[in-house]
């Protein structure tokens, strides 16, 4: 599963949100400039990346 964020901190911030709520983390951050994304499995073992892609990289 996968969630889109507005920005680098929202990404951080929700799979913080998720694993002070009773989940565990998956990989760590993961940058690649335009592109971050982190990782999480929520108590189900259900693994969830959430991830944020900057805007202006899409348009070339």
């Amino acid at each position: 599963m996968a969630l889109s964020a507005g920005s680098r901190e929202e990404v951080d911030q929700l799979v913080t949100t998720a694993i002070g709520s009773g989940g565990t983390p998956w990989m760590p951050a993961q940058d690649h400039g335009s592109l971050y994304g982190s990782s999480f499995a929520d108590p189900d073992g259900t693994v969830w990346e959430v991830m944020w892609m900057d805007p202006s990289a899409a348009q070339g």
